[in-house]
């Protein structure tokens, strides 16, 4: 997908949860968001945030 499919898509997602009647349908928008918009900005961390206990 291009910068301008994924930045509409991410749009219409955070729109859709905003009106999402329940927690885990919201929740699940906002983690589709979250994965849109890694796509988008290339978003890595420089460590991955391990809890080991």
């Amino acid at each position: 997908m291009t910068k301008t499919q994924l930045h509409e898509e991410y749009s219409k997602t955070m729109k859709e949860a905003q009106h999402a009647s329940g927690r885990r349908e919201t929740m699940d928008l906002f983690k589709k968001a979250n994965s849109i918009k890694k796509r988008l900005y290339n978003v890595d961390h420089p460590y991955p945030l391990i809890h080991n206990g």
